[in-house]
Order: C-alpha cells, then sequence, then structure tokens
C-alpha cells in the first residue's frame, strides 16, 4: 500500500481563519497604497518602544557565530534564507507606492531566526554546566507586559536526549498543533517535504485560542471601539518545532512593533516616517500591515518563553472538545 499524499486537513480553528486571512492579505495591500504615507502622528509612542528595546536577550550574541553546535546535534535545520522573516514590501516609483507584494527581508531579528537561536543556546552541549546554567538565566525575558515566563525546570541532561522529529506535526491530534499553520502530511501521518518546511511561526492569532496581557503604556492608547487583543497579539509571534517528545513553541516579543517602522532589504529600520519620503527607487518593507510581530536589526524579537513535552503556552486559551 503506497503512501498516498493527502494534505491534512486544516486543525481547528484554523479552517475558517484561512479564508479570512487571504481577505486580510487583499485588504492589507490596498492599506499600503492609499495610506502609507501617513505621518508620524499615527504611529504609536516612542517612548514605550525605548523602554521595550531595552531589554536584550542572549540570542543576539550567538548570531553569526556559524557554528550552530546545538540544533546540529538535535538535527534542528539550521536558519538560512528559508528561516527570513517575510513582508509586505512596494517599491517608490513616480511618487506612488508599486510592485506590492510578499517578500523575504534581510537580517536576523525575525522570529524564526531567534527562536532558532533560543534552541540553539539551549541544547548546545560544549559549554560547562556552569555556562549553561549561566545562559538559561539569562536566555528569556519579560514579554511587553513585563511578566516572566522562562525555560521551565527541566535538567540538563533532559535537554541534550532531544532529536528533531518531522513527524510530530502530523499526529492527528489537533492540541499537538497551536499555531494556526498548515503542513503536508501523508495519510499515515508521515511529514512530505523538507525539514525547513515544518519550523514555522503563526501566520494570525485566533482570538479564540489567545490572550496577552496588556500593559498600560500600551492599552491607554487604545480607542474604546477596539479590542486591546488586536494591538497586543501584534507584538508576539510563536514558532513550532516538532521534536521527538512533541512539538516545542518558541514565543517570542518583538519591541519594533511599537511603532512599525519601514524595513530596508538588509532588515535596518528606515528613518522615513512615510513612503512620501523615500526618493524614487526604493524598496521598502512594511511592518505595520504584519498580523504578528516583526523584528528589526535595531530591535530583533527576543524570546520570552519555551513549551516542550505537552506544555501549554502562557497565551493559550483554547480547548479542544474533539480530543
Amino acid at each position: 500500500m503506497s503512501n498516498s499524499r493527502e494534505p491534512r486537513p486544516l486543525p481547528r480553528p484554523v479552517r475558517w481563519v484561512a479564508m479570512f486571512m487571504a481577505f486580510v492579505f487583499v485588504i492589507s495591500l490596498g492599506v499600503i497604497i492609499t495610506h502609507v504615507n501617513r505621518s508620524d502622528a499615527g504611529r504609536q509612542d516612542r517612548s514605550s518602544s525605548s523602554d521595550a528595546g531595552t531589554k536584550a536577550g542572549d540570542t543576539g550574541s550567538r548570531r553569526g557565530s556559524g557554528g550552530y553546535r546545538g540544533l546540529q546535534a538535535a538535527g534542528i535545520p539550521v536558519p538560512g534564507d528559508w528561516s527570513r522573516q517575510s513582508l509586505v514590501s512596494a517599491t517608490r516609483t513616480g511618487g506612488e507606492s508599486s510592485d506590492v507584494g510578499q517578500a523575504p527581508v534581510g537580517g536576523r531579528g525575525g522570529p524564526v531566526d531567534v527562536a532558532l537561536d533560543t534552541v540553539d543556546a539551549i541544547l548546545d552541549p560544549t559549554p560547562s554546566d556552569e555556562e549553561w546554567n549561566q545562559t538559561m538565566q539569562n536566555l528569556f525575558q519579560p514579554d511587553i507586559a513585563g511578566a516572566s515566563h522562562g525555560q521551565g525546570n527541566m535538567a540538563r541532561y533532559w535537554w541534550r536526549q532531544r532529536r528533531f522529529n518531522a513527524d510530530k506535526l502530523c499526529t492527528g491530534v489537533s492540541k499537538d498543533m497551536l499555531l494556526i499553520q498548515s503542513y503536508d502530511c501523508s495519510t499515515d501521518h508521515r511529514f512530505q517535504g523538507k525539514s525547513e518546511e515544518t519550523i514555522k511561526d503563526t501566520q494570525y492569532w485566533d482570538p479564540a485560542s489567545a490572550f496577552f496581557d496588556v500593559p498600560q503604556s500600551i492599552g491607554e492608547h487604545v480607542t474604546s471601539s477596539t479590542d486591546p487583543q488586536t494591538v497586543i497579539s501584534r507584538y508576539y509571534d510563536a514558532v513550532a518545532i516538532p521534536m521527538d517528545d512533541g512539538v516545542w513553541y518558541v514565543t517570542v516579543d518583538c519591541p519594533a512593533m511599537a511603532d512599525q517602522p519601514f524595513l530596508d532589504k538588509n532588515g535596518d529600520e528606515m528613518q522615513a516616517a512615510s513612503a512620501a519620503d523615500m526618493p524614487d527607487g526604493t524598496k521598502f518593507w512594511i511592518s505595520s500591515v504584519s498580523s504578528v510581530g516583526v523584528g528589526t536589526n535595531q530591535r530583533p524579537c527576543q524570546p520570552v518563553e519555551i513549551t516542550v513535552a505537552g506544555q501549554t503556552p502562557f497565551w493559550y486559551i483554547g480547548t479542544n472538545d474533539d480530543d
């Protein structure tokens, strides 16, 4: 009997979100073309982003090392072009924004890269136990609301036994897949595709499954007609990594979303307050239409939690009656 490649049905509550996301993307393109020339008055207060930006995670020091000994020891794909964040981009042409579409942007501050750096630091077999303990103390930062979540109390021995297992994405148990994503699985629950295609961040936060505390510095700027969750959730992203004991979730927050800067091709923040300030021929990436957190080289996303072995992320409030 052959392994037929039947796509796995989208996990609940993804089925209704898939159509919504297509709609959101189309609307986003319209927003860029008609409203990208906004002034700084419409952005979040930069003072709050400066406070958030001072929280620097340990993962930044690992970028560019090229070793990734922890990821390699566990068989996890190492970062590359595939792990770059993809945002809506446009080119300034004749005073208008043209060539609007989704495209990857440079830099190593995006959610997937930061999540992989975090897991690499945890699984790296080369530091002494004392050095590793210090790394674990410094690795996770408080979230946007100031709450700490951390990495749990598993012994280093336990971490070092873990191995990458792509098939864990195809178990058919919907509670094992908390992110809004889809994967190509066979009828006998085998993952079909490249290893890099298993590691994804969420596309959109389902308001029935996720909840984030809203700090006063952000909540006081949200009007009474707006659900604060639609604002605060855009500071966060979560990345799923399938391992032998189940799917791991690395949650990151992204301070740059406080004022949603434009990015250049390298992932650096641009000084322009609006597209109208850019010369013709400038290609730029827009963070303001992203449904999840965006990292820049100046303000990378930072890890706030990792959950493993069936643990539930701090933001997850959804339930599934089918299991």
